[in-house]
Formats: C-alpha cells, structure tokens, sequence
C-alpha cells in the first residue's frame, strides 16, 4: 500500500505571507507596466514616497531641538546629587566630616553673591579657623579664585592626609585645604546651575 506524500504543515511566516496577499484588497501591483493602470499606481506610489521624503527631512531638521528638550526634561527630574554628598565623596576620607558640612552650607548661600570669587572662597572657611583674618584669607585663596577661572579642577585634589592628621595641622594649612575643597564646592554648584 503506497502512501501519498503529505505537504508540511506552513510556518507562522507563510501563513503571514499568505494572509496578506488575500487580504490585499483592490490594490493590486501592476505587472504590466506599460497599461495606464500601471502608470497611475507608479505616479501615486512616486508621489506617497516624496511626502514620505519630506515627513522624513522636517523630523530630521527637529530632531535636535527635541532632543535637547528631551535633555532638559531628563535633567530638572533627575536628582541632583547634594553637594554635602560630593564632599562627603571626595574628601571624608581627608578632612572632619563637620567641616565638610561647613563648607557646603557656605557654598550654597554664597554661591549667587555679586562677590569675587576669592571673597566666596574666604565667606566659605572664615568660621573654620576663626584666627585667621579675612585680609589673611584673601591672600591665601587668590592661587585658587585665579586657578578657578583658569582651569576647573576635575574633581580630584590630592590630599595626603587623614582625618586624624587634620588635628595635628597649623590652622593656616587647615585654611589651604579648607579653600581648596570650597573651590571645588564652587565649582560642583556651578556645574548643577549650568549644565
């Protein structure tokens, strides 16, 4: 007893296929292109794929002012990383926390005063070492008010000292390290209100 050869079950993609030329509805495509049928269905596919062409060059010309609207919409609901946290970050493992704590409230209320930038500095450590004149603060934060406007540091400053040594420093070596970390609380601020 023979057999007849059964065909295979169709896959999912030629059942797809298949659905879709059933379902083509009127449109049909013009084998014949020489009929006027053909030539109207070409001219109507030339004139659909050029609205298409524009469609395409006005996104593209948007593309970059949504973008950055995008951008700005990402960054006012992205978290801003506190400024204490920064500090904190960068230097806890150098300086008292305490002074850390110090320093970021003072950058944040000195940050958008019409004052020099080695005034803000001095307005950021002045309570940190009481003995230590103004006049004397100012002299020690020019290197830092002038490097600021020069070149940004990039975050990292070399402290070779721990929270245990800090006691031991003289209170103008504290105030040099204390500038220090406001120039880069200064800048961390600045970053966050310009970005």
């Amino acid at each position: 007893m023979m057999h007849e050869p059964t065909n295979p079950p169709m896959s999912i993609a030629e059942l797809e296929i298949l659905s879709l030329l059933i379902e083509s509805g009127d449109e049909i495509y013009p084998w014949d292109t020489t009929t006027l049928a053909a030539e109207a269905y070409f001219s109507e596919a030339e004139q659909q794929l050029a609205i298409s062409n524009e469609l395409e060059q006005e996104l593209i010309a948007k593309a970059p002012n949504f973008l950055s609207q995008l951008d700005g919409l990402w960054l006012a609901n992205t978290p801003k990383q506190d400024l204490q946290t920064k500090l904190s970050a960068q230097f806890a493992a150098h300086v008292p926390q305490k002074w850390l704590e110090a320093i970021s409230r003072q950058a944040s209320q000195v940050i958008n005063n019409q004052k020099s930038l080695g005034a803000q500095l001095v307005q950021c450590v002045k309570e940190l070492v009481p003995n230590c004149l103004e006049e004397d603060l100012l002299v020690l934060a020019r290197p830092y008010a002038y490097a600021m406007r020069s070149n940004p540091s990039n975050g990292t400053m070399p402290l070779e000292i721990t929270p245990e040594q800090w006691a031991n420093l003289s209170e103008i070596q504290q105030a040099k390290f204390s500038l220090a970390i406001a120039r880069y609380a200064l800048e961390q601020l600045q970053a966050q209100e310009n970005p």
